[in-house]
């Protein structure tokens, strides 16, 4: 029982407000702040699970690093008596499906809105190098001033990196999860814009874009189908709304937005775009009903005119003058009315009652993603000094990237800010790189600040470690740290499959004559056995098993020993002879990203983990020794992702 418990001697738990797939949450008091906090606690069975528990600490404590208006805050991370919690800002609200399933489909300014600030929190996210994977309307929390907080970030990225699988638990995630995520390819930034994409589809259209009986065949769609138009289901969608969505969902990586960072600018265009149309609406409304024509009935002014005009036998020329000048007077004015409703529609921003050129409060606005020369134009009490400007792929060129002092914080008269404007993304060639040891390829792309990637194909002709391919291509322009080219390189001839032979029973010496005239490799290991000493009394392959040529197969030889059981590998009772076949050592290089301050490379040998450790990736790359024997099976995973595979010959 939770409630009653006090955690960490300061976190009293008060109430349970909600359960998930992996924690429970409860309500609980911070007894040494005075204040209320949400604890998320992990069930029994992820509590249990050492390699789970370490990427979650790991990922929690990079979440605590966010610290935006639309992230709900992670304060704490701890254990006690087998109980793994994370402290959090406590929210009072209700989740976005729950909100969706009651609503349906929101009115467009309110969709708008909730779109632009669930970018607004992706984008401050992956800045810092926190990717959620697990974008949905049940991770995002709305308050009752219609705010939204997207929280998880450290439990859904821990969750995605230890498992990727598909089931009918994770029914609710399939129906938002990106077409690599069902796959089980690599996961990166635009998974979560894919899933945001879902989400929009959602708040705009009220339906999902995919449904089916289980989470299985909904995924199969993700990576397969198309979605109906979202103008199809409700054609008051405009189509730059639906462009954003369809381009967030696209099946290939490279066709989304690249970053949640340009989804949010284009989400902005779309929402200023529309408050400057409603702006408008409102100001013609209120010089229409101003300055309304009204329609004057021509019979009714003779009448009037016939019971009181005089009879004259002259005009009275002055009476005439005055309405002449009267005349024009009303068409200057006509004319000055027209200016101003042209002036209000093309520039609504010089407006008064839209406070031009002041600094509301007197706090730094938030210029960040904000174009400088609109910037000066905005806020003309504002003195801007420019900083080096700086290459960046997430704002294009002219784009303030960043502020000093930051948004929110309280201004000194003469208003002085500081800003870095981006010079856009580097822009850099594919070199030659084909017929080159990929080796020496990667130092090439490393030099351009390319990202890259790694994929084997067997070739009978091309040497192994050669490149035989690059995409994209030489001499393509790619943007630097930003757009991926993979490398192709051989592995040399086909594997040659073989099947092992029967050597239970039978003597060391004529156990190993068998796996080598197989074409096979081995290792001994000795064990407690009441069989005959020297005789093989198990065998790590199968007897009749095709595995490729060269593979290790481990033989168990007796010791002789009498009593007890055959002990199982592993067990402690065995003793292990130096493998038969010698072990040399390479070097494993491994291309480091540039999103992020830090990552955790791990190494693994035929799915062994030989190598895992935090490295700054200002390294630019890391070089991990393996050992092995024969052709081996080494994988190379950054921050639990799995990021490449080869086949070295030792």
């Amino acid at each position: 029982m939770m409630v009653g418990k006090i955690l960490g001697n300061r976190y009293e738990i008060l109430e349970l407000v909600g359960t998930g797939g992996m924690a429970n949450v409860y309500k609980a008091k911070c007894t040494m702040l005075n204040r209320f906090v949400a604890i998320k606690v992990l069930k029994e069975e992820f509590s249990n699970d050492q390699e789970f528990l370490k990427r979650f600490s790991i990922e929690s404590q990079a979440s605590a690093g966010l610290s935006h208006s639309n992230v709900v805050s992670v304060y704490d991370v701890g254990e006690q008596e087998n109980i793994h919690y994370i402290v959090m800002e406590y929210v009072d609200g209700i989740t976005l499906k729950e909100y969706l399933e009651e609503k349906g489909a929101l009115p467009f300014d309110e969709a708008l809105d909730f779109s632009v600030q669930i970018a607004s929190a992706l984008n401050h996210a992956h800045r810092k190098g926190i990717v959620h994977r697990d974008i949905k309307p049940q991770n995002i929390i709305l308050t009752k001033d219609k705010q939204l907080k997207v929280t998880d970030f450290g439990i859904a990225r821990a969750a995605s990196t230890y498992t990727m699988k598909v089931d009918d638990s994770g029914f609710g995630s399939a129906h938002y999860c990106s077409p690599e995520q069902a796959s089980g390819r690599y996961t990166d930034e635009k998974a979560d814009i894919y899933s945001m994409g879902v989400v929009m589809y959602e708040m705009f259209t009220g339906k999902l874009p995919f449904e089916s009986e289980n989470s299985v065949s909904v995924a199969i769609k993700h990576i397969q189908e198309e979605p109906v138009s979202p103008r199809e289901i409700n054609p008051e969608i405009p189509e730059a709304v639906e462009a954003v969505i369809l381009k967030a969902m696209a099946k290939e990586q490279s066709e989304r937005f690249q970053t949640a960072g340009e989804m949010l600018i284009e989400l902005n265009y779309v929402n200023n775009t529309n408050k400057i149309k409603k702006e408008n609406k409102i100001i013609n409304d209120k010089l229409n009903k101003k300055y309304e024509t009204k329609v004057i009935d021509v019979e009714e002014v003779r009448k009037s005119t016939k019971k009181t005009q005089k009879p004259k036998k002259e005009p009275a020329k002055k009476e005439d003058k005055v309405a002449v000048w009267a005349a024009i007077a009303s068409s200057f004015v006509i004319v000055a009315i027209i200016c101003f409703v042209a002036v209000a529609v093309m520039f609504p921003s010089l407006m008064p009652w839209n406070g031009a050129g002041k600094v509301e409060k007197g706090v730094a606005p938030d210029l960040e993603g904000v174009k400088l020369e609109d910037a000066v134009k905005t806020y003309k009490d504002i003195e801007f000094i420019e900083d080096e400007a700086e290459y960046s792929t997430l704002y294009d060129e002219g784009i303030i990237i960043s502020q000093d002092p930051e948004y929110e914080t309280k201004l000194e008269k003469p208003y002085k800010i500081t800003v870095v404007v981006s010079k856009g993304a580097k822009i850099v060639k594919v070199p030659d790189l084909v017929n080159m040891d990929y080796r020496e390829a990667e130092l090439a792309l490393d030099e351009l600040e390319i990202i890259h990637t790694v994929q084997y194909k067997e070739s009978e002709t091309v040497p192994e470690d050669i490149v035989m391919k690059v995409t994209p291509s030489k001499n393509t322009k790619v943007r630097a740290n930003s757009d991926l080219v993979t490398l192709i390189v051989s592995s040399g001839a086909p594997k040659k499959e073989v099947e092992v032979p029967d050597v239970i029973g039978e003597t060391r010496e004529d156990a190993e004559k068998a796996i080598e005239k197989a074409g096979l490799t081995y290792s001994i290991k000795k064990v407690n056995s009441t069989k005959p000493a020297g005789t093989v009394v198990k065998q790590s392959k199968d007897a009749g098993e095709m595995v490729v040529e060269k593979t290790n197969v481990v033989l168990s030889i007796s010791t002789g020993t009498l009593g007890g059981e055959e002990p199982e590998e592993g067990d402690g009772s065995e003793t292990t002879d130096k493998p038969e076949k010698p072990t040399t050592t390479k070097e494993l290089t491994i291309s480091l990203p540039s999103d992020k301050e830090e990552v955790t490379v791990k190494v693994t040998v035929d799915d062994m983990t030989v190598y895992e450790k935090k490295h700054k990736t200002s390294e630019g790359s890391v070089s991990v020794p393996v050992k092995g024997s024969g052709k081996t099976s080494v994988a190379y995973y950054i921050d639990g992702a799995k990021a490449g595979e080869r086949v070295i010959e030792f």
